[in-house]
This record gives structure tokens, C-alpha cells and sequence, in this order.
């Protein structure tokens, strides 16, 4: 391949209408249905959810507290925590605005993600790469918690979709809100923020050579760098996913995968794709490749919803009549299908001894729901059925998903209350509890925001520790107490010991 062809790879357009399209009155309502289910699935439970391990636990400590001041998210969250208070009298009442607020950064990524990818790509693929987005696994729970999470993902994406704008049209005026997305982003997770925003400008370069790169590139290193002085490194409350302060990037990329199970079919199909036409230096999919890695390196959610578009561009392509990649999309199907089947087998056993009656019916419903929309979509696929395809993989992510949410979680939130039922076991006054360490008993800090709040000071070192042990009943330990619960699925034993017993 000459050197010219390089420079000049080709320019993306939208693609032209699929064949075998539904109606438009039956697309309309599929669309409006997927987007109901995801905003129920979204909003359900926030005022209800004890706090997760990893930054929000930290982050809602921070906000509780006097901490709050050097982070911008948690001096926000501490103002509007007592609105929930007045608003309901739920177990996590005051928790309520400050996850509410991650669920609205959520919907306005997809509202400004709809907007711009539109011009880019044409609104079917706008529109199938936000239903592939809702229907993950992963993606959507940032929405739920009360970290500056959805709050990066909402600045990031406006960077990249801007930063694309601007170098396919060279419209200054992008240079605008692209500035703004940057401080947003900024003010979430300085560190990523700017490691992202290298990586546009690098992508914008790509994109056009002859105009200057550099307006963009100094507003994004210099706000990146002015908030990073402000508020200090990128630590555990800044983000959930990561719980700790080292590098995380094979995690991302195992759970961003994990969580396009759904999807399996369509993303394999889409990363071939992607390998195919990069040997033929077609422009979008060297930028989206380019963009992958990018985000997979800044550790940005971005990736999650760039692993989307990869994904809803072969639901587009499909069914054409020159569609190359069908065996993959049909094999890896059928694959995820068998194995649905058996993890759902294996989760229905596991629920029925955990929760057993009503518990059982619950997470049988979820597992139905899934097995039976992904058989849907494996019938789609091989009759040619777009409705059925499509249709049966993105409900089967988004009605597991709600149904999670309405039906099952209520179980496990039974027991993973533990933080709220060991305090009203402990038999000492408010002491100084000592944080636990962040890399390794990340899982201990779902209690922090309520020790905060009953009067207990947090710090370094303390008189008293959290600890995590094998599951039993209320046992007394060193003046404190221990309870049965669990972090998220595995039983322990959470108690409270004096320091050095």
C-alpha cells in the first residue's frame, strides 16, 4: 500500500438504508419500548441500594463527612444529600439525588451522543449503537451509583464525538462544546481526561493534516491540567470500576467484554470487521480502532460505548445481501446461546440454595428472560429475521437488566444491609475507625458512609477496624460486633474489632 493511500484513506458517510428494514412505525416503537426499560431499569432502587464497594463507598464517605471539599463531585453530593431525606423515608433516602444526578449525566451522554453520532454515521447507526449501549451488562449500572463515573463518561464522549466533527468538517465552532465536555471530564478524572485528550488530538491529526490541531489540544491539556492541580491525583473516589489507585486496564477489558455478552455475536463480527477493512486503511474503522485503544489506555468508559457502535454498525450490515462476516455472527451466537443456558442452570441452582421460594422465582424469571430473548435472536439471525435478531438481542440485555433490578436485587439487598444491621449491633460509642486499605479490603468500604454519619471518625489510623471474615451469625469481637451479609454475592462475616485484637 503506497504511502498516499495512507494519508487519504477514505472518508466515512453514512451508510445507505439496509434491506429487509420494519416498518417505520414498528422500528419507532421497538426504539421508544428499549429506551422505557432502560430508564426503569436506570431509576429502580436508587433510594433503596446500600452503598458498593470501591469509590462510592469512599466517595459517599467523602461527601458524609468534612472531606468533601478538595473533590468537586463530593461537594456536590454533600449538598443534595439531604434532599432525599425529605423526599422519601427509604433505608438509602439521602443517597438518592446524588446517584439520581449520575443517572441524568447518563441520559445526557445519550442524548448528545444520539445528536453528533448522527451527522457522523446516520441516525440507524445512532440508534442501534445506543440500544447496544443500554443493553450491556456493564455500561448502564454507572448510571446507578453515586460516583463521578457516568460524569466522565459524559465529558468524554462529547470530547470525541466534537473532536471527530471538527476534523471531518473543520467547524470551529465544535471547538466550543468540545472545551466544556473537557472540563466535565476534567473535574471527574483529571488523570484519564488528559491521557484521552492527547490521544483526540492524535486522532484528529489523522483526520485532517492541514488545519491547527493546537487550539484543541491546549484546551484540553490545559484544563486537564488546572483541575488536576486543583483537586489533586485521580484516587479511589473517583471511580467505582477501579477501587484502588493503580492501573486497571485489563479489568476494563475484561469486564467491558464480559458485559457485551448480549451482544457476543454482533462484537466478534464487528472486531473482524474492523481488522478487515483497517488493512484497507478505511477511515472509520481506523479511527474507531484508533479510539479503542485510546480509551482501553486512559481507562475510560468510553470504550464501552465505542465496543457499542462496533457492534450496532454490523446489526446494520447484516443483512446485506454482501455481508462477509455471517459465520461468525451465526457461531458465536449459538455459543453464547449453550452457554446461557448453563450459567443460567448454574445461577438458578446457586439462587434456589441461597434464596430459596419466592428468591428461586425471581432469578428464574430474569434467567428466562434472557435464554429465551437470546434464542429469539439466534432465530433471527439464521431465518433472515431483522426484527427477531436485532429485537431478541437487545431486550435480552435489557429486560435481564430490569428484571435484576424489580425482582432479584430485593434479595440481595437483604444482606448486603450488613453496614446498617452492624451498627445497630455495636456495643461501643462513636470511636475513629481505621479506612481499610484500598487494594486489598476495598470490599469493607460499603460501610464507611454509614459510620460516617453515626458519628464516627474516619482516618488512617483509628482505634477500631472493619474486617471480613467466614459467614456466621452476630458474634461479639473485641467490644465491637460481627453480622452475616454480603458484598455483593458470596456470604461472609463483616465485623468491628479494637485495632490489634
Amino acid at each position: 500500500m503506497s504511502r498516499k493511500k495512507r494519508r487519504k484513506p477514505t472518508t466515512p458517510a453514512p451508510t445507505a438504508p439496509a434491506t429487509n428494514l420494519p416498518s417505520t412505525g414498528r422500528w419507532r416503537f421497538f426504539v421508544w419500548m428499549s429506551s422505557f426499560f432502560f430508564v426503569a431499569g436506570l431509576l429502580v432502587q436508587l433510594d433503596v441500594m446500600t452503598a458498593w464497594p470501591g469509590a462510592e463507598g469512599f466517595a459517599l464517605a467523602n461527601a458524609v463527612g468534612m472531606e468533601y471539599g478538595p473533590y468537586l463531585p463530593a461537594a456536590l453530593n454533600h449538598l443534595l444529600l439531604p434532599l432525599g431525606e425529605s423526599v422519601t423515608g427509604a433505608s438509602n433516602a439521602s443517597f438518592l439525588f446524588p446517584r439520581l444526578v449520575s443517572a441524568l449525566c447518563l441520559l445526557l451522554t445519550t442524548v448528545f451522543t444520539y445528536r453528533w453520532m448522527t451527522q457522523l454515521f446516520g441516525r440507524q447507526v445512532s440508534q442501534l449503537t445506543l440500544l447496544c449501549a443500554g443493553a450491556t451488562f456493564f455500561l448502564p449500572f454507572f448510571g446507578k451509583v453515586a460516583t463521578a463515573d457516568a460524569l466522565a463518561l459524559l465529558g468524554h464522549s462529547g470530547m470525541f464525538w466534537t473532536v471527530l466533527l471538527f476534523g471531518l468538517t473543520k467547524d470551529r465552532r465544535k471547538l466550543f462544546p468540545f472545551g466544556a465536555f473537557a472540563l466535565l471530564g476534567a473535574v471527574a478524572a483529571p488523570v484519564s481526561t488528559l491521557l484521552l485528550a492527547l490521544m483526540l488530538v492524535i486522532l484528529a491529526v489523522f483526520q485532517r493534516m492541514d488545519y491547527g490541531w493546537q487550539v484543541p489540544a491546549g484546551i484540553a491539556v490545559g484544563v486537564s491540567c488546572l483541575v488536576l492541580l486543583v483537586q489533586g491525583p485521580q484516587e479511589a473516589n473517583t471511580y467505582w470500576f477501579y477501587g484502588q489507585e493503580d492501573s486497571r486496564v485489563l479489568d476494563l477489558l475484561y469486564y467491558g467484554l464480559l458485559g457485551m455478552l448480549p451482544l457476543a455475536g454482533w462484537l466478534v463480527a464487528g472486531i473482524r470487521d474492523l481488522a478487515f477493512k483497517g488493512q484497507k486503511f478505511e477511515q472509520f474503522s481506523l479511527i474507531v480502532s484508533m479510539a479503542l485503544v485510546g480509551t482501553l489506555l486512559a481507562q475510560s468508559l468510553l470504550f464501552m460505548l465505542l465496543l457499542a457502535l462496533v457492534a450496532g454498525k454490523q446489526m446494520q450490515l447484516y443483512f446485506d445481501g454482501n455481508y462477509p462476516w455471517k459465520d461468525y455472527v451465526k457461531t458465536v451466537s449459538v455459543l453464547h446461546l449453550v452457554v446461557a443456558f448453563v450459567a443460567a442452570f448454574l445461577l438458578l441452582t446457586g439462587g434456589g440454595i441461597a434464596f430459596p421460594g419466592a428468591g428461586f422465582r425471581a432469578a428464574l424469571g430474569m434467567a428466562a428472560a434472557y435464554w429465551i430473548f437470546s434464542l429469539l435472536a439466534v432465530l433471527g439471525i439464521f431465518g433472515e429475521r431483522r426484527d427477531f435478531a436485532i429485537g431478541g438481542s437487545v431486550l435480552a440485555g435489557l429486560l435481564t437488566i430490569m428484571f435484576f433490578w424489580v425482582q432479584v436485587y430485593p434479595y440481595l439487598e437483604a444482606e448486603r444491609s450488613w453496614p446498617r444491621r452492624l451498627l445497630e449491633t455495636v456495643e461501643v460509642a462513636p470511636s475513629t475507625l481505621r479506612l481499610p486499605d484500598e487494594a486489598n479490603e476495598s470490599e469493607l468500604s460499603s460501610a464507611l458512609p454509614y459510620f460516617e454519619r453515626a458519628g464516627w471518625t474516619l482516618g488512617e489510623t483509628g482505634a477500631y477496624e472493619l474486617y471480613r471474615g467466614e459467614a456466621t451469625d452476630s458474634v461479639a469481637v473485641g467490644g465491637g460486633a460481627q453480622v452475616r451479609g454480603r458484598m455483593i454475592l458470596r456470604p461472609s462475616g463483616f465485623g468491628l474489632r479494637g485495632v490489634g485484637e
